[in-house]
């Protein structure tokens, strides 16, 4: 985080960690958010998403935040990281960044009916994700769903073509690079592949309130 100079120049903030429990949590960002206080804000990301439930408050502080928000895609915006970014009142990739979009994960021990519940959770994650997205890009929400049913991953110019982004970014002062565990997500461009990092796979935590709320619906 970077505190702002003056009062009219944003504070600084950049999210280049997974979203949850083994990186930035909701509560970690938005005790961020509070230490700077209102006024304009600058948000870079590089991350490759996580746990959705800590990504959809991180979304709603930054709606709520009391000055402009600016969104920077420096590397990669895939999954929670991917709706975040939308929260921005302008938004932005640098020209050799990648934005993904999917349907939500989730892991769930039971019989039949705990299948059958979970499986209805997620749809409902989905289609409040789809909602969300097609907000932004004016697309319908049965056309966002097909986007998340394939696992789609938007260069820059495709993002803004798609309606994700406002504008491609000068990527002279920002250069990050997120690079993921082979098999991460099932197409992930080869570009972002890098067979030795230890990045985990979707946390334990977002499977652990899938089945709670999955448990609190029945």
């Amino acid at each position: 985080m970077r505190p702002r100079a003056a009062a009219d120049q944003p504070a600084i903030i950049y999210l280049y960690d997974e979203i949850g429990l083994w990186g930035i949590t909701a509560q970690d960002f938005t005790q961020i958010l509070v230490s700077i206080g209102p006024g304009p804000i600058e948000l870079h990301i590089n991350s490759p998403g996580g746990d959705v439930f800590d990504g959809l408050a991180i979304y709603a502080a930054l709606q709520a935040h009391s000055g402009s928000v600016s969104i920077v895609v420096d590397g990669l915006a895939a999954s929670a990281a991917s709706f975040i970014a939308l929260a921005g009142d302008t938004i932005s990739m640098v020209p050799n960044a990648f934005l993904m979009i999917h349907n939500a994960w989730g892991v769930v021990v039971g019989n039949q009916n705990d299948m059958v519940e979970t499986a209805g959770v997620l749809a409902k994650i989905d289609a409040q994700l789809a909602s969300l997205y097609a907000g932004k890009t004016g697309q319908t929400t049965d056309e966002i769903a097909a986007l998340m049913n394939a696992e789609t991953w938007f260069t820059a110019q495709e993002a803004k073509a798609a309606g994700f982004i406002d504008s491609i970014a000068d990527s002279s002062q920002n250069k990050a690079q997120m690079q993921l565990k082979a098999g991460m997500f099932a197409k992930q461009p080869e570009a972002l592949r890098k067979p030795t990092n230890t990045m985990s796979t979707p946390d334990i935590a977002a499977r652990r309130r899938i089945l709670q709320l999955a448990d609190a619906e029945g």
